[in-house]
């Protein structure tokens, strides 16, 4: 990805390019047939993508929009990739509600706009789960999330930022969360960003990883009989 313009899938709605255009360099693309999500920018720690998605799309149906969310992740496995859920919803005595914001007021008036069968307990189970892969970020309506999009996008140009700088070790960032742990956790056992990545594309995660026996570990490339020993006798396993 060349420039560092931020780029704006074209089936967004219009109206997202005349609002972040005021505030940062922007252009129309389709990400979406190239694998990527609805919005993507370069950053000073890499290529960052935001998947937008509303609390309409997840009560009607969470499992597409993981199959989606799975996808975007593995054809740009390089890339960071976050979801922002917007609008609003409750539960309802026979499921959920979905409330949009009135254009015809200035203040922030929300009506009900929609009904689901389904509790909406049920999508906050599942975003506990899509949470441990990549980061969610949620926003009450359209135009909130374009301005998290500015901000989250202007935060990544800033390569003298020292939020937390004086207090916490900086580390290196990978975009799969369950690579990052394992990297945490394989510090000093030779368990490297090759090596991990290589472990969580087979096992999927850090947990799964961690019950594996000797022999499971081993046959992933780079490990071995006895490195796979040495990371699981690090970590506590008194069955090795």
């Amino acid at each position: 990805m060349t420039g560092t313009a931020l780029k704006i899938d074209q089936n967004e709605p219009g109206q997202a390019f005349g609002l972040v255009q005021q505030s940062v360099p922007c252009l129309v693309e389709a990400l979406n047939v190239q694998g990527y999500a609805d919005y993507l920018w370069p950053g000073v720690v890499g290529i960052q993508q935001v998947e937008r998605k509303t609390w309409n799309e997840l009560l009607a149906d969470t499992g597409s929009v993981e199959v989606q969310l799975r996808r975007q992740m593995q054809a740009h496995s390089d890339v960071r990739l976050m979801l922002v859920v917007e609008g609003v919803a409750t539960s309802a005595p026979q499921g959920s509600i979905t409330f949009a914001r009135s254009i015809k007021s200035q203040r922030p008036v929300f009506y009900a706009s929609k009904t689901y069968a389904r509790p909406i307990q049920t999508v906050y189970a599942w975003l506990y789960q899509v949470e441990k892969f990549i980061e969610v970020h949620h926003t009450s309506c359209f135009e909130e999330t374009m301005g998290l999009i500015v901000a989250l996008y202007k935060a990544d140009q800033r390569a003298d930022h020292t939020t937390f700088e004086r207090y916490i070790r900086q580390v290196e960032f990978h975009p799969n969360p369950q690579v990052q742990r394992l990297l945490g956790m394989g510090e000093g056992l030779g368990i490297g960003p090759t090596r991990a990545e290589a472990l969580i594309r087979k096992f999927g995660t850090v947990y799964n990883v961690l019950k594996a026996s000797t022999q499971e570990l081993a046959e992933v490339e780079g490990i071995g009989a006895r490195l796979a020993s040495q990371l699981l006798r690090g970590i506590g396993r008194l069955d090795i």
